[in-house]
């Protein structure tokens, strides 16, 4: 039990690790040639061991610790500014404060109407394609004008062309597009009057064709769905669309509305971890549904596998990872420097480095409950590593390079 700002967090056991997915042929060559760009590397994979015998530069900082064992970075030379990266220790508020921005940062986001199964729908308006049936009770060669009657009730109906308008017998042709059922019934009825005594007039929608949402991507069967009486959201398109396939990211959708891209939690959606609404679909809507490539997390030095991992709709904690990795190499790892390396989104915004001693046994609970990000690249380092700032002169523009290749062959 963890206390912060007047809340009490309990943690919990973590989940067993996430399954791990071969790494992409193109970024095996990236990888090694960013790691072959560190200075005095005395060997590449396993392991990424880094000599420490080097010359400072003029760029270079080193990392020290203060008399509270909060760690800083300063310049090794005199008049330099601060450093790209920002140095943080794994701790309990450190977890508590980033689970708290990670839900103001969704909820800051635009919101969309939501889908509500309990409220009903609002009533589908007749549109270009639609095929429109009407039954006039009593009046069988007026419910069925072309004289037969078909299997198929796709047939059995007024076309509305592309015009928004349709043609029914005495009524001849008016423009329907716009027209709810039951006004589209009421305007029967009105004008058939004059030739019915009474008439009793039904009309509804056969085949829905005028309103439709694009759905492309990593699902089984990209294409165009339509949307009819009942509301739909976007689980519910994925689903026509066929669903998922095997390299479609969970975390996130693409929903396309009027020119504005707006991203979907679908983690959230997919694992009910937390509640995000479902966003009801308009007529002209896209969603696009991205591959797992930009979901991974990529975990190097002394591991006993070196790999990416793919992260799925649930959450992926340091712990998991490392787990996923096999775990550290009993023979080389450096148990008290274990390191997440987060580049900034936004460019000038400096870099974060994680720091975690795993030597003690609390940081194996901070470990289950430190939450890693998409892109995030864990480092353990191996034995001969005595100081953090070798560590991260050396092995940040390594991660640095990482991402501008991926960017590049995005």
């Amino acid at each position: 039990m963890y206390t912060a700002c007047g809340h009490r967090y309990l943690f919990m056991v973590p989940s067993p690790p996430i399954v791990p997915t071969p790494f992409p042929r193109f970024l095996h060559a990236a990888c090694a040639g960013a790691i072959l760009m560190l200075a005095g590397c005395s060997a590449i994979l396993p392991g990424l061991n880094v000599s420490l015998n080097h010359d400072t530069g003029p760029n270079d900082y080193r990392v020290v610790q203060d008399s509270n064992g909060q760690f800083r970075a300063e310049p090794v030379h005199a008049g330099k500014g601060l450093p790209d990266y920002r140095i943080q220790p794994i701790t309990a508020e450190l977890i508590v404060t980033e689970a708290k921005q990670r839900d103001q940062a969704w909820d800051a986001r635009e919101t969309l109407p939501a889908l509500n199964p309990a409220q009903p729908p609002p009533e589908y308006r007749v549109g270009a394609g639609d095929i429109v049936n009407v039954t006039v009770w009593d009046h069988p060669e007026l419910t069925a004008p072309a004289g037969t009657q078909t299997q198929n009730l796709a047939f059995d109906g007024q076309l509305v062309d592309s015009d928004g308008y349709m043609y029914y017998p005495f009524v001849g042709r008016f423009h329907a597009a716009g027209m709810t059922a039951a006004q589209l019934g009421a305007y029967l009825t009105d004008h058939l009057k004059a030739y019915i005594q009474a008439p009793q007039v039904a009309v509804r929608v056969v085949s829905y064709q005028s309103d439709r949402v694009e759905v492309t991507g990593e699902v089984v069967k990209p294409g165009t769905i339509t949307l009819d009486n009942t509301a739909k959201g976007v689980l519910q398109a994925i689903d026509a669309a066929g669903g998922l396939t095997a390299n479609a990211s969970r975390r996130r959708a693409i929903l396309m509305r009027g020119g504005k891209r707006h991203v979907i939690d679908l983690s959230g959606l997919l694992s009910g971890n937390r509640v995000v609404p479902n966003p009801v679909l308009q007529a002209g809507d896209s969603i696009h549904i991205p591959d797992n490539s930009g979901d991974e997390v990529f975990l190097l030095g002394a591991v006993a596998t070196q790999q990416p991992v793919i992260m799925r709709q649930n959450q992926l904690t340091l712990l998991q990872a490392l787990t996923t990795a096999g775990g550290l190499e009993k023979a080389r790892a450096n148990d008290s420097a274990v390191f997440v390396f987060r580049m900034a989104a936004t460019p000038g915004t400096p870099a974060d480095v994680y720091t975690l001693d795993l030597s003690k046994a609390t940081s194996v609970f901070l470990a289950g409950h430190f939450e890693l990000e998409p892109r995030d690249v864990v480092y353990v380092a191996a034995t001969a590593f005595a100081r953090y700032n070798d560590v991260i002169n050396q092995i940040l523009p390594t991660v640095s390079t990482i991402f501008q290749v991926r960017a590049l062959t995005r």
